[in-house]
């Protein structure tokens, strides 16, 4: 790495004078005749000249007190370009002094606790160092977890790559490159990928010099290639929901590159078939609404369906496999494209082909408008009957009691989770439990809480009798009616925004803030739940009682109370968390016989994520709950944090006082 270090004490380079501006943008430094000239080249520009001596500078002191004397409003753009640049490489050499320090961090013993097997199998990430970063800098989690691995990688193995970032060579972005794509390589051909690809890396995008690792590696280790792909394999995963702007969220899906050229190649074909028959929405949005509507099965109005897909995988035995009739519509001439693949000899299974159908014009005895409706996608197994919206007397009826074959759109909805009420006697609906509730003499105000299966299941015609948690989906004309088990959604809203009287925003549980317009959508034909608040703070006032294992009603105040995770930063929604008694209830081994143990209850009881709650039990972390909510942590460093979770306060008491108030 020697030729990466272009400005060394000695070098000729390092002769180079950093250029000084007057007022003007004037340079006042004389660099003298230009050694090019000399050796018979062209002349230079005096621009070109400075840009030289500004490149050559490595990062430090001396560069850094050169960028903060300058005046950016009297400099030329080529000039601006190498201060961008320098800024670039100061940047680059401050990440490599911040993984330096972490790598010394993770190193110490006390950021290495003894994980008790008594809790399970230590967590995969044993070391506490990402989550005391995430702590005190409030960096997610796995940020942390990263710069912590890409740390003590380049304090290990990629020494040369952690020195190309010292010296501003390579961003941060290249080196988390080399760091994630050589941590499970064998030293030996790390550095010989080191090696192929440090000298030039400042002369390509972050794209190219990826695509260089993975060539590089693939010509030094080519017989590891199948157990990497192996290990890789293993990581698939979906992540939950992350807040976007506007009402929006964002999910990463991480799988086999096979699978995911599959599900890119059934998702394009299918929105490209919409547009053919008419759709307005974009592929995009097509390609969005065609996931929504496989995975969860709802189809908004808005979206009514435009294209069925029919999976229609061949059977192993040779029984004949219907095809379904196409439905009795207004135009005539539907079109069909039936996609299906060659089954592999060394397939156990057969792959699923889709036939998509584009839907016209609807009857016009159907209650939905006679204009054409866009697209969905309504998975419906193969061989099938034919489809329920046919007039034939075939198909039973959706709310049959022994419908048979069963098909989704007759899935009734399953139980609720632990977090929802049991299915009660019959109850009244949201409208008529809204207006008895402002009737109640306190000051208390009263929020509502609807679990709704979906946000398109609306009252559909059923027995008066029938509880909402209970009551099938009824499938609406143009509607697949088939909402796949767990796609609930809980939205907190109070009374007054529920009848209209304002429109204060309401709370999408794992999401945050939602509009009215949309919680009021939600909300309609929800399974309801009375909580009592108050008006001043919006803390929980009643819902619950005590016992080892907290009730139903006690799980929900403490939910509901705190709402995400009581670590700091951590916004894993409470109903995903663990229930932990801050104080335990069960005697500790080893602990003195004398020691106090914690009741079940609401001033004991908080909601940690599952990693957080083994910091707190194994990871050398401790808690302590101040006041229902408002929770003190000590971590390992030393350092103090008070959280009150689900309001997004925390604050670092590590200066504090420790009788001192909290902020909040």
């Amino acid at each position: 790495m020697d030729d990466l270090q272009r400005c060394t004490d000695g070098d000729e380079a390092a002769a180079a004078v950093l250029p000084v501006y007057g007022a003007d943008g004037t340079c006042l430094t004389d660099y003298g005749p230009d050694p090019v000239v000399a050796a018979g080249g062209s002349p230079r520009t005096g621009e070109q000249r400075q840009a030289e001596a500004i490149a050559a500078c490595p990062p430090g002191p001396k560069l850094d007190a050169w960028l903060r004397g300058l005046d950016l409003t009297v400099l030329s753009p080529m000039i601006l370009m190498e201060v961008v640049a320098a800024r670039s490489r100061m940047e680059a050499h401050q990440h490599a002094g911040t993984l330096e320090a972490i790598a010394e961090l993770a190193s110490r013993p006390e950021m290495s606790p003894d994980w008790s097997p008594l809790a399970g199998a230590p967590p995969v990430q044993s070391s506490v160092a990402g989550d005391e970063i995430s702590a005190r800098l409030g960096w997610s989690r796995g940020a942390a977890s990263k710069a912590v691995h890409r740390a003590l990688v380049l304090d290990g193995m990629l020494t040369a790559t952690a020195e190309a970032l010292q010296t501003g060579h390579i961003d941060a972005a290249k080196a988390e490159v080399l760091a994630s794509g050589l941590a499970d390589v064998p030293w030996q051909a790390a550095h010989a990928v080191e090696d192929a690809v440090l000298p030039d890396a400042d002369q390509c995008s972050v794209a190219e010099f990826r695509q260089r690792v993975a060539r590089e590696i693939r010509l030094v280790d080519a017989e590891g290639a199948a157990g990497r792909h192996q290990h890789a394999r293993r990581t698939r995963r979906v992540t939950h929901p992350q807040a976007r702007p506007h009402g929006m969220a964002a999910m990463w899906v991480v799988m086999a590159a096979e699978d995911a050229t599959r599900v890119d190649g059934v998702l394009d074909h299918a929105a490209r078939a919409a547009q053919a028959v008419g759709d307005g929405r974009t592929l995009d949005q097509l390609r969005a609404d065609g996931l929504r509507d496989l995975v969860v099965g709802d189809v908004p109005p808005a979206d009514g369906p435009a294209v069925e897909v029919h999976l229609d995988p061949p059977a192993p035995a040779p029984v004949p496999v219907p095809v379904p009739e196409p439905p009795q519509r207004p135009v005539p001439d539907l079109v069909t494209t039936v996609r299906r693949r060659s089954a592999r000899p060394e397939q156990t299974e057969p792959r699923p082909t889709a036939t998509l159908i584009p839907v016209a014009v609807p009857e016009p005895a159907t209650p939905e408008p006679a204009a054409p409706e866009p697209a969905t996608l309504v998975p419906v197994p193969a061989p099938t009957p034919p489809e329920p919206t046919a007039p034939e007397p075939a198909p039973p009826e959706p709310t049959a009691p022994e419908p048979a074959p069963p098909e989704p759109a007759a899935l009734e909805p399953t139980a609720p989770d632990s977090a929802a009420p049991e299915p009660t006697p019959p109850e009244p609906t949201a409208p008529d439990f809204a207006a008895p509730r402002f009737a109640v003499p306190t000051p208390s105000a009263l929020t509502a809480v609807a679990s709704a299966p979906a946000a398109s299941e609306s009252p559909a015609p059923a027995p008066a009798s029938a509880s909402p948690a209970t009551t099938p989906a009824q499938p609406r004309a143009g509607h697949c009616g088939c909402a796949r088990p767990g796609a609930e959604v809980r939205v907190t809203i109070s009374a007054a925004t529920l009848l209209g009287l304002d429109d204060a925003p309401a709370d999408l549980d794992g999401y945050g803030p939602i509009d009215a317009v949309a919680a009021r959508a939600l909300a309609a034909g929800g399974v309801w739940r009375r909580v009592v608040t108050d008006p001043r703070t919006g803390r929980v006032l009643d819902v619950g009682r005590e016992r080892y294992r907290p009730t139903a009603a006690l799980a929900e105040l403490v939910r509901t109370r705190d709402r995400t995770c009581a670590f700091p930063g951590c916004t894993v929604p409470a109903r995903r968390a663990d229930l932990d008694h801050t104080v335990e209830y069960h005697p500790q081994p080893g602990a003195p016989p004398d020691q106090p143990l914690g009741r079940t209850d609401a001033d004991n009881l908080g909601p940690l994520c599952r990693r957080h709650h083994r910091l707190k039990t194994d990871g050398g972390f401790r808690l302590r709950q101040i006041e229902p909510g408002l929770f003190e942590w000590l971590t390992p460093t030393g350092h103090r944090y008070l959280v009150r979770p689900g309001t997004g306060q925390a604050h670092d008491a590590t200066t504090d006082p420790h009788d001192a108030p909290p902020p909040f």
